[in-house]
Parts: structure tokens; sequence; C-alpha cells
């Protein structure tokens, strides 16, 4: 029972939705059976006090049905039936918090019974709705096609002779069809760099040749953004494309869902990511600095309510390399709160490390390494690849050769994938040159400092070569 689907979702459930679900069940309207209301209470109990033994289905009968014997049929049953609740009651919450969706189904009902007064209201409403708060993510153009459609049904069998919006039922129906394939070719663009396979874009072509044609249409925000991010992923030199995307981000971007805002941001931060890395300057990492900053203010980057503690990391990144030290310290703090509180702690440490040594703290800096408990293999290469430069800074080299000597070990040993392992090796490779680098010997210097030039990752080679100043 433990590994069964039913306690899978229930496991998954918040506080909230642990209680609504009670009530759901204690509701005749919904439920009958008596029994799958106290088969729930003692699988809610049994989980709220992390008691998996009390989760066997025999010892679970036994407490539904003390004086019978154990009858598996029964019992599966009543798994069943529980399973159909849960699904269904899942579905009755995601179908209240969509209520453009709940005034489509609304209005399509009104219409069935001929309720004309109903149904103009709820299509009055649903219109004032979008008018006072803007939604313009691409759902949002698939239930104003629907209503247009249900306002088209309504009059036609109302008076077949009534005047009937055609044109706009057309043009919600194309801004949606346009919207959505852009965003789809985008998403399936980005899995191209990843996965290194190839997809076939149908249609794609006709669309921006009719973009081209008709360029009203990117007065659509969900066709503007969705295009720009289809540039920029396609040509990387367009810097022309960028800046129209972060322009629209600006603009439209707090008018679109959660799901969709953080898509496009995350399209506009990897270019960024990728332009900063084949240049020298700071325009692109201050682009991205901006977009995080942007981001957080639109609440992009949350996850039902919570902040991945990659993109809290990320964002210190790009501020303390832009010196932004005052600004990371207020946005370590104040987004403490924000990350799971199962990574809460050891995040919050890990990145204050990270402040203090970019503001030459040496003693605090590795006082917070020596806090962190890192489970994830990535966050400890990263705080030892942080405590090697902090060795290098504070020329404490046999320290250092020690900590060269135990990061290459754990590397092998952990087998790290490239390209973050050929990037540690080369960091330790290149630190036990510094550190036997006569100071005296002017062309092993130049030549250290040639072979650094040549280290490809530019945060690594921009350190290193100021430590061989």
């Amino acid at each position: 029972m433990q590994k069964s689907r039913l306690i899978e979702i229930f496991r998954s459930f918040s506080e909230r939705e642990r209680q609504q679900f009670d009530k759901y069940l204690a509701s005749p309207y919904h439920n009958t059976q008596a029994n799958l209301l106290r088969l729930y209470q003692h699988i809610a109990f049994v989980l709220q006090q992390k008691i998996d033994a009390a989760l066997d289905k025999e010892y679970v009968y036994d407490k539904l049905f003390p004086k019978q014997s154990y009858k598996d049929v029964k019992m599966r049953l009543l798994m069943s039936d529980l399973l159909k609740h849960a699904e269904r009651f899942l579905t009755i919450e995601a179908h209240l918090k969509d209520e453009a969706a709940a005034e489509v189904y609304l209005a399509q009902t009104y219409r069935h019974r001929q309720l004309t007064k109903s149904f103009r209201q709820t299509l009055k409403n649903a219109r004032n709705r979008l008018q006072k708060k803007p939604s313009y993510d691409t759902p949002t153009q698939y239930r104003q096609s629907q209503l247009y459609e249900e306002e088209y049904l309504f009059l036609l069998e109302e008076n077949r002779q009534a005047e009937h919006d055609l044109q706009a039922w057309h043009d919600t129906v194309s801004h949606f069809f346009i919207a959505a394939t852009l965003r789809q070719v985008c998403a399936l663009l980005t899995r191209e760099r990843v996965a290194e396979k190839a997809y076939n874009f149908l249609l794609l072509a006709d669309i921006l040749n009719q973009i081209e044609a008709h360029p009203d249409l990117l007065e659509i925000p969900a066709i503007r953004l969705y295009y720009h991010s289809y540039h920029i992923l396609t040509n990387t030199k367009n810097d022309e494309d960028f800046r129209q995307l972060k322009a629209g981000i600006i603009r439209y971007g707090a008018g679109f869902s959660q799901k969709e805002r953080k898509e496009i941001y995350t399209h506009a931060i990897n270019h960024c990511i990728r332009q900063n890395n084949k240049s020298e300057g700071t325009i692109f990492l201050r682009e991205l600095f901006d977009l995080y900053q942007i981001g957080l203010e639109q609440d992009a980057f949350l996850e039902n309510g919570f902040l991945s503690r990659w993109t809290y990391k990320n964002i210190v990144s790009a501020g303390l390399m832009l010196k932004e030290f005052g600004w990371v310290e207020g946005f370590i703090y104040q987004y403490e709160a924000k990350l799971e509180r199962k990574y809460r702690k050891d995040s919050f440490t890990y990145n204050l490390a990270f402040l203090y040594h970019a503001t030459k703290q040496y003693d605090k800096a590795i006082s917070q390494l020596q806090q962190v408990k890192f489970d994830d293999v990535f966050l400890n290469l990263n705080a030892r690849n942080l405590l090697l430069k902090i060795y290098l800074e504070l020329e404490e080299y046999e320290a250092l050769e020690a900590h060269l000597n135990s990061f290459e070990i754990f590397i092998r040993r952990k087998k790290t994938p490239n390209p973050h392992r050929t990037n540690y090796l080369n960091i330790i490779k290149l630190s036990r040159k510094i550190i036997q680098l006569n100071p005296h010997d002017k062309a092993a210097k130049a030549a250290l400092r040639k072979e650094i030039e040549g280290e490809k990752n530019p945060s690594t080679r921009a350190f290193l070569l100021e430590i061989l100043k």
C-alpha cells in the first residue's frame, strides 16, 4: 500500500488540501461511503505521524473492520474508490483555480439551458475581468476564442439573422495558434541544445511569413515575446531581438501565467549567459542581472511559492561578478525564507560564503563553508573550488596542496560529468603550476600566462590571471 498511487497522491497534499479533502469526503453530495472517509483519515494521520508500517493493507483493514477477517478484494475496492475521489478532488481544485475556464463552462451551461440573461452576464463578467487585469498567456488567448465561439453559437440558436463577430472569433483562434506554436518551437529548440536531437517544425515557416507580412501581429504580447524568443534561440547575433524581448518582458511579463512567465525569462536569461560566455565585456552580464531583478519584481522565478536554490545561487553569482555587494547581501537575507525548507539553511550559508569571499572576508567565508552539508555533488564542487580560490589568494600553499589532492580525488571518485570534470581538473592543474612557479622565472611565468589565457571557462581564466599578476 505504501507504494500505491493513492499514497503517492496523499503524500503530495498540502495541509490545506488535506483539510479540504476531508470536507469533500464528509459531504454526502460527493461521497456516501462512510468507510472511505475513515480510510482517508487513517492514512492522513499515518502520513502526518510518518508511521509507514501502519500503511500495511491488512493492518489498515483491521482498523476499519476489527471484527472481520481480511478480504483483499474489499480492501482493493476501497482503495480504488478513494483514488477516484482523490482524482476528482484534484480536478475540482484545478478547475476552481482556472477562473477563465470556469467562465467558459458556465457560459456553455447557460447556453444549453437557454438562459439568455445569465449567459450575457457571464460573457460580460469574463470580458470585464480581462480588461481590469489583462492576461496575455496562450491559455487566455484560447479561452477568449472559446467565449467568442459560445457567443456565436448562442446568437445562432437565438436568431439566425443576428450579426456575429466572426472576425474577432477567427482572430483570437489565429492568435492562440500562432503564439502556442511559437511557444512550443522555443521549448523544442531549447531541448535540442540539451538532447542534441533535431525536431521538425510543421507550419513554422508559414507562421513566420505571416508575421513578416502582418507585423501588427506583434502587437499581441504572447506572439511578440515568443517571436523574439525564437529569434534569439536561432540567431544569437541579433541584438535587436533581445532588446525587443526584454522590453516586452518589462511591459507584459506580469500579465503571463507563472509557468509561461518563467519560460520566457529562461529564454532571455540563457541568451545572456551564452553571449556573456562568448564576450570579454560585462554588457550581457549586466543584462542578465537586470533580468534577474525585473523577474524578482514580477515573481517570475517562484514555483509553488518557493525560489529554486539554483536560481538563488545564480542571482548571487551574477551580482557578485558585477560587484553589487550591497544588493546581493540584501537579496541573500530577503529571499532566505523563500527557499524550500530542506535546502534553506545550506543554501543561505553557502551563498553567504561566496559573498564573504568576494568582499575579502576570508575567515568568515571559510567559517560558512564549514557549516554546510553538501548533499548535492555540484554544490560540493563549487564549495571546494571556492576554498581553492581562498587558499590561492591568501598564498596558503601548504593548505592548498592538501586541498588540491583531496579535490582531485573527489572529482575522480564521484565520476563528475563533463564539462564540469574537465573544468575543475584544469583549475587544479593550473593551481599546482602557480604553486610550483618560480616568481623570478619570467619565461616560465609568461608560458603559464599563455596557458591560462587558453582556458575556455571565462571566470576561471579571469581569476587565475588575476592571481598570476
